[in-house]
């Protein structure tokens, strides 16, 4: 029978550092402690019953000598004999556990922590007391790979290892593995451009939930300074305040401190969502305080988005004021969605057929938005209670209807009895005048399907020879405007920092920010010409000229939807952003004249009421 050459990898190297490119500079802190959680599962599939415990840790061997600052994690897993460490260490998809799309895939470890410590990763292991030791680095010559070391005439690729050299908690199995970074006298514990206690927030931020029978702990290295030395190590930690720390997970933190709380089940998912405290009375920097939005996954958070991410996927799920109070996790229905991570463990996909394609998230913001949780709706109509968002909507339609053809476009739907004839394209599309005489269309004994979303609408010009059409009535599609402050806490601090609006297409809504300094300045030029005038008078006045600005940028825009030119949502997107529709306002010189010319009329006015009524009196 013919056989198959297995393929193989010719520069594993090469392939380990671009995998790498995708992994987040934390990664392997991760993948490290996904390996001592399944290596203290393996331990009781054998009938262990210990608690299981994963440590965080310096490497207190090198510390004391020769007073290297070396960060280890341990655990009390089952451990690796030599044979082992080879054949999982040394092989580019070998972990020792069950691989899978939805399962571990032997590689990360290898990935993110190789990248981050090209000298190496020390695996010092024990099985049933017997212990080994392995040195996995990049070597400047070969690459990726096991360090050779000679024990008694021989070499090989692991050693034995003195029981003085375990490491808390390792008793008869367990491994710990040593990160020795960039070069040889690097603090690998300390992360200068990140918080102080990076590795604790790190991990309680990664997991949502942890097991219920195992301790993982890590040591607060925060008032360690990277260049401290260490004369006397034991009494300086004591001395400086160094301490271990239970690390709980997110959920344990944010069940704690929440105002309240619930799960809502949507068509392939469960939103998990938390309304914090205005004022959040919480310091230390151990776990994730600020609002986050994030993909829930077998107990990890994965497509984590932060400040301003966070904030525009919170808005497109209906959350648009009071957002820096929410805490949003979807967990997607693994019974219906077939979801998987990358290789790298930083991201979630899911498997259709052949392909791989993002999170639904858009679907999940449309099921949340109309079905949004009634505490959050609450917090956000007490915002609302409270400010001043500015209603020109009447204003701004009476004046729209003066140039209602300019954001009109023409369109029709053909139909077998129309009274009107049409022919051509969608508009900014090619022209129907052509060379050649167009035929005019057969009649034929199937009628065309009418009416609904299904119709096939078209603009057109009015032809002789043409389809029977009617024409499409527009709809009333002007935004929503309300004007947001800092002042009344519908903005929070650098949100549309600096930026004149934002549109939200979900809801049709412009969200016009009264700090813009372009809309301040107006209003101090305008003070300064009419000294007389009231300061809300003149705050009216540009709010309701300015909302004017932003309907019409955006009607304006969405009249071109539809042409070849304008088709696709990148384009409408940079269109509508916030930076165009800052430009859209900065066009001061029409709009300041009939500002102008509304306060004179109504600044007049007052005073010529003002004198009437002390002629009167």
């Amino acid at each position: 029978m013919a056989g198959t050459r297995p393929i193989s990898v010719g520069n594993t190297t090469f392939l380990l550092d671009r995998i790498g490119l995708d992994c987040a500079p934390l990664q392997y802190v991760r993948e490290l402690t996904q390996n001592s959680l399944e290596a203290i599962g393996k331990r009781r599939e054998r009938g262990w019953t210990g608690r299981g415990q994963i440590v965080w840790d310096f490497d207190w061997a090198l510390l004391e000598s020769p007073g290297l600052l070396k960060l280890q994690i341990s655990d009390n897993g089952c451990g690796m004999t030599g044979p082992q460490i080879e054949s999982y260490i040394n092989s580019l998809s070998s972990s020792g556990s069950e691989q899978g799309f939805a399962a571990n895939f032997g590689v990360g470890a290898k990935i993110s922590a190789g990248k981050e410590n090209p000298i190496g990763l020390v695996y010092k292991s024990w099985v049933d007391g017997s212990g080994v030791m392995a040195h996995f680095w990049r070597d400047p010559s070969v690459g990726y790979g096991l360090r050779q070391h000679e024990v008694n005439g021989h070499f090989g690729y692991f050693r034995p290892v003195p029981p003085e050299l375990k490491s808390s908690p390792i008793d008869d199995c367990g491994t710990s593995v040593t990160l020795l970074g960039n070069e040889e006298f690097e603090n690998t514990c300390w992360k200068p451009e990140l918080k102080q206690k990076w590795l604790i927030q790190y991990l309680n931020s990664r997991y949502f939930t942890l097991p219920d029978d195992v301790t993982i702990l890590a040591r607060d290295f925060s008032k360690r300074n990277s260049d401290d030395k260490l004369n006397s190590p034991q009494v300086r930690l004591d001395n400086d305040g160094s301490q271990m720390r239970s690390i709980q997970g997110m959920k344990h933190y944010l069940d704690s401190y929440c105002e309240t709380s619930g799960n809502l089940r949507l068509s392939n998912a469960i939103a998990h969502w938390y309304l914090m405290p205005e004022k959040l009375a919480v310091s230390g920097g151990i776990w994730d305080e600020s609002s986050h939005v994030a993909a829930l996954f077998q107990s990890e958070l994965y497509d984590l988005k932060r400040s301003h991410e966070a904030r525009a996927e919170l808005i497109s799920f209906g959350i648009i004021y009071g957002h820096r109070r929410v805490v949003l996790y979807i967990e997607p229905d693994t019974s219906v969605l077939n979801v998987v991570s990358n290789t790298a463990r930083s991201n979630l996909q899911i498997i259709s057929g052949e392909n791989s394609i993002p999170l639904p998230w858009a679907d999940w913001a449309a099921e949340f938005r109309e079905n949004i949780p009634q505490p959050i709706k609450a917090m956000m109509d007490q915002i609302l209670s409270q400010a001043d968002t500015g209603n020109y909507e009447d204003e701004v339609k009476k004046r729209l209807r003066e140039i209602k053809e300019l954001l009109r476009m023409t369109r029709y739907r053909r139909t077998t009895t129309g009274p009107i004839s049409a022919a051509g394209e969608l508009p900014g599309g090619a022209s129907v005048l052509t060379d050649e005489t167009r035929e005019p269309r057969r009649k034929t004994s199937s009628k065309p399907k009418l009416g609904g979303s299904t119709s096939d609408l078209y603009a057109a010009f009015l032809t002789e020879e043409g389809d029977s059409a009617v024409e499409l009535k527009n709809r009333d599609n002007t935004p929503k405007v309300e004007w947001i402050s800092i002042v009344d806490r519908t903005r929070e601090q650098g949100d549309l920092e600096d930026k004149a609006a934002r549109y939200i297409p979900e809801q049709n809504l412009i969200m016009a920010n009264a700090d813009f300094r372009g809309f301040q300045r107006v209003m101090e030029v305008l003070s300064e010409s009419y000294s007389s005038a009231d300061p809300s008078m003149i705050k009216q006045t540009v709010q309701a000229w300015s909302t004017l600005q932003l309907v019409e940028a955006v009607l304006g825009i969405q009249s071109l939807q539809g042409s070849p030119e304008w088709s696709s949502q990148q384009d409408l997107q940079s269109a509508l952003s916030e930076e165009a529709l800052t430009t859209a306002v900065m066009v001061r010189y029409a709009s300041i004249s009939q500002m102008r010319r509304q306060l004179g009329y109504q600044v007049g006015r007052a005073e010529q009421s003002q004198g009437h009524n002390e002629t009167v009196g």
